[in-house]
């Protein structure tokens, strides 16, 4: 049952962190996608920007979305103290878990964690094989004797004025190659097929080409968008994104070759005509020719529109900002399920938390009618909206009329997505902030101070030490037992009492396990001084021990 569990609470982080984002971002790209389809011919440059910028929004609207929720996390209201949470051991038999595993695999949160465990692992092994194909690529370029351009004086003086500041870059040539291509994150190089020294004029066009690609930085980018089209190697739109992208990656390219004035239309037209012919069999490389299919294209831009020059960082600081403005989007859109806002849910947390104990509404959480106590009242107003699908709160004779005399408080219907996970992960209680560093009544001890005193390994300390007690188990009590001691000027406890206890056994070892605690003295002014703790520990019975 375990692995179901592990199965199930892994594919709810998925549907937050990961299948919500790429839905979202889907739903933003593909009319996107769709316009530009229709408009192949029209504003290359801007083809170029949006593809890219959509392609680089997907893995930083995860991340968003990631940190958003994280940083939201960290403004909730955060307990003085620790809270350790034990949960029962006791074994279940295979005859009473089978039926409970086979409802729980049928779950969205199990399927969504099989399905993406398995994508994973495709994305794992495709990034595997780009690791390999950048080791084979470089190890091909290990092989060649590069040299600078400089070195290549009849070349330099047929290229536009503007390449001079390339004169340092490596190039070589190679029988085994069939087309120019470049290759280098940071030292980038050119490989070109000898028989190109040939025809001076089409071996000038072809490094002016790749010269273009340098200066744009093309090869650290396209390396960047083919591991994220890796990484979502499921996503067809990704795939039509990243393969439309290199069309017109390669026709502004031809667009700054042929603004120089340098180079004949006619000629350069008939120099990609004859390298498209060609196999290329550097997968990761940039070369002039990307496939047959978009040569018709290539040409018919370079005939119909201006060529302009373009700047890199004008090219840069579009995308920037056009993925800026898409990842907010993703990020932001999980403020909100269902139209149940966060204010909403805790407005009426909070409304819970003032009932009285004589007052208590009937709970129904998912269609389940949970008994009014104090520790259901908790852990509904305890609940963190995310998990929260919808809130009804039902008054007066809509209460009664469905739920009769036990709907005269008031009837709260709440849904929740994964309930499990829910009620495990609760909000930290509300407790009043500590008072300014003072001394108590009679002197001794201090109830706040600078530095407070810190646990001597951590919880994993006192985790070893605790054990869920049997009685406690057998009767099926749990709950948060509340300590408070004092921690003396060497870090030792004493005096521990129980301010708030759940079950005698329960009671009992939470004093076991504190009187057996270290810490480190809390210190005013830089001394070790007497200090009152209050240390939380949560008892939660296994949901295993609840099926069974």
């Amino acid at each position: 049952m375990e692995f179901v569990n592990l199965f199930q609470s892994f594919g709810d982080q998925l549907i937050e962190y990961l299948w919500l984002p790429v839905i979202i971002w889907t739903l933003v790209a593909a009319p996107v996608a769709w316009a530009l389809s229709k408009y192949e011919l029209r504003n290359a440059i801007y083809h170029y920007h949006i593809r890219t910028a959509l392609l680089l929004v997907l893995p930083l609207g995860l991340l968003g979305t990631y940190l958003t929720d994280k940083i939201n996390s960290s403004t909730e209201s955060v307990v003085a103290g620790i809270s350790i949470i034990i949960q029962n051991p006791i074994p279940v038999s295979a005859s009473s878990s089978d039926p409970s595993i086979l409802n729980a695999i049928m779950t969205p949160q199990f399927l969504t964690g099989a399905i993406s465990l398995i994508l994973l692992l495709g994305a794992v092994l495709l990034l595997l094989k780009l690791m390999f194909d950048f080791a084979q690529l470089r190890a091909t370029g290990n092989k060649l004797n590069f040299s600078p351009l400089s070195n290549e004086k009849e070349l330099l003086n047929t290229l536009p004025g503007s390449s001079d500041q390339y004169k340092n870059t490596q190039i070589a040539y190679s029988e085994d190659t069939a087309i120019p291509y470049t290759f280098g994150w940071l030292n980038t190089k050119i490989v070109l097929p000898t028989d190109l020294k040939r025809n001076p004029e089409s071996l000038a066009m072809a490094v002016q080409h790749e010269l273009v690609h340098i200066k744009n930085h093309d090869f650290l980018l396209n390396s960047l968008l083919v591991s994220i089209k890796s990484l979502f190697w499921f996503h067809p739109l990704v795939y039509y994104l990243h393969s439309s992208r290199e069309e017109y990656r390669e026709i502004l390219c031809d667009s700054q070759v042929l603004a120089t004035n340098q180079f004949s239309k006619k000629k350069y037209a008939s120099l990609l005509f004859e390298l498209a012919k060609r196999d290329c069999h550097q997968r990761l490389a940039l070369s002039m020719a990307v496939n047959k299919s978009s040569l018709k294209k290539r040409i018919q831009i370079m005939s119909n529109q201006n060529l302009t020059t373009m700047n890199f960082r004008s090219s840069f600081l579009i995308t920037l900002f056009a993925a800026a403005l898409l990842t907010v989007t993703i990020s932001c859109t999980d403020m909100a399920d269902d139209n149940i806002t966060k204010s909403d849910v805790e407005k009426t947390q909070a409304q819970m938390s003032n009932n009285s104990s004589d007052n208590f509404p009937l709970y129904v959480i998912n269609g389940e009618e949970w008994d009014r106590t104090e520790e259901n009242k908790n852990k509904l107003t305890r609940l963190k909206p995310k998990y929260i699908k919808s809130v009804d709160v039902l008054k007066g004779e809509k209460a009664t009329n469905k739920y009769g005399d036990k709907g005269k408080n008031g009837v709260i219907q709440m849904n929740v997505n994964n309930p499990d996970k829910a009620f495990t992960d609760l909000k930290d209680e509300a407790l009043s902030p500590p008072p300014p560093p003072s001394k108590a009544n009679d002197g001794n001890y201090y109830v706040a101070v600078e530095d407070m005193p810190e646990l001597v390994g951590g919880l994993s300390s006192l985790q070893k030490m605790i054990n869920y007690p049997e009685e406690a188990s057998e009767a099926g009590a749990e709950g948060r037992v509340i300590v408070q001691f004092i921690i003396d000027k060497d870090g030792n406890v004493e005096n521990p009492t129980i301010i708030k206890g759940v079950h005698e056994s329960l009671d009992q070892e939470a004093l076991r396990v504190v009187k057996q605690a270290d810490f480190t003295p809390g210190k005013v002014k830089g001394e070790p001084v007497r200090v009152q703790y209050s240390l939380p520990i949560s008892f939660q019975l296994s949901t295993d021990d609840e099926e069974s």
